[in-house]
């Protein structure tokens, strides 16, 4: 069975929106929902400012992190991922964001059962999301791409 990230389209507008107005720079967020063996369905999308105001980079601030934590604990849902934008490249995880995935120089991921939401904007008018899953450092080997649904 494939893994899939199914998002509630609302929460879907919020991230391409931000992503349009933090353009040229990438912006990020947190994803919360519940997860099953089918994957996971996204049900809050939570932007948080991005520390590294940066057109390549992201590191979610850590109040805005906790904040939506703490929000989505209230509302009894889990964080099931992490959202960015490529402002200006296609939507796949870059050298970068394959090595912050993991505790510094270790090989231990942080977020091991994390969805990571990319949206490419380097079209504005028509955003491509893709979603993955990230297992280790190696690239294109320990990245698998899960389908993307909106609805």
């Amino acid at each position: 069975m494939s893994v899939m990230l199914k998002i509630d389209a609302a929460q879907y507008e919020i991230i391409v929106a931000q992503g349009r107005e933090g353009k040229p720079l990438e912006i990020c967020g947190l994803l919360a929902g519940h997860r099953d063996e089918s994957g996971a369905r996204v049900l809050a999308a939570h932007p948080i400012e991005s520390d590294d105001k940066s057109e390549l980079t992201y590191t979610l601030n850590a109040r805005g992190y906790m904040d939506a934590m703490r929000e989505a604990k209230e509302r009894g849902l889990e964080i099931v991922g992490i959202y960015h934008t490529h402002p200006a490249t296609v939507a796949y995880p870059s050298k970068t964001d394959v090595a912050r995935a993991h505790w510094g120089d270790t090989d231990d991921l942080l977020f091991p059962d994390y969805s990571y939401l990319i949206v490419s904007l380097r079209d504005p008018g028509n955003p491509e999301p893709h979603s993955f899953k990230i297992g280790g450092k190696r690239i294109p080997e320990d990245i698998s791409e899960e389908t993307v649904e909106i609805a």
